[in-house]
């Protein structure tokens, strides 16, 4: 399907929500509706893709915001608004998730992110979440326990877990033992649910790949302040 132009009127329901989701004056509908700009954008996306429209052929990378140098996002619908196994029936029945968590002031106000996306397919959903008081550690865990709940409840099996904490990741994977006490039990919590999984994979990757887990966990900081 080819794209609209600007001042083409939409024909179909396709290029109403389209349409709708590129709009930059949303905000007077979403008063209407009683919904802030960021939820009525959520639920765009998320009948767009109940529709079956448009999904894209390949994750959406993240672009740069004209002469700002911020980096954007799609927006995709949440995970705790997704019912059933977000997968697609066709292609890897890998999920994979990028997890990050923030605290600003270690500890301090803190919050978590997370990206679903199928392997060497499209981004999924997200979940960002305010969490109170916590330190920076124990906000990565509490990113990785809450997409491991979400896989649980959609009932996933293979999970592939990208994290940029170096500390977490390798926690997780044997290399360094648990010594804090505040971590201990949320690291427990983490590995019931990770052998509930038939495959669970867990690799470190550098900041600039978990660029939309990072910005999810500060939105929702954004948000609560």
């Amino acid at each position: 399907m080819t794209e609209m132009s600007d001042n083409k009127s939409p024909e179909t329901l396709t290029d109403l929500l389209r349409t709708l989701e590129r709009s930059q004056d949303l905000r007077p509908l979403a008063r209407e509706c009683g919904l802030t700009l960021r939820e009525l954008r959520k639920r765009l996306a998320r009948w767009r893709r109940e529709l079956g429209i448009d999904a894209p052929a390949e994750p959406p990378q993240p672009t740069k915001a004209g002469g700002a140098g911020k980096k954007t996002f799609p927006d995709l619908v949440a995970a705790a608004d997704v019912s059933e196994c977000p997968l697609p029936d066709t292609g890897s029945p890998v999920l994979e998730v990028f997890t990050d968590g923030a605290s600003r002031g270690n500890p301090g106000p803190a919050a978590v992110g997370a990206l679903f996306r199928q392997k060497d397919g499209p981004d999924l959903c997200i979940h960002s979440e305010a969490i109170g008081r916590a330190t920076n550690n124990q906000a990565e865990y509490r990113a990785v326990l809450a997409a491991l709940e979400h896989c649980r409840r959609w009932g996933v099996g293979r999970v592939h877990l990208f994290i940029d904490s170096e500390l977490v990741a390798r926690q997780l994977m044997g290399t360094y033992r648990v010594k804090s006490q505040d971590l201990l039990p949320i690291y427990q919590q983490v590995m019931h649910l990770a052998r509930g999984l038939r495959e669970f994979r867990i690799r470190h990757v550098p900041r600039a790949k978990n660029a939309h887990a990072d910005h999810l966990a500060n939105l929702a900081l954004d948000e609560k302040s």
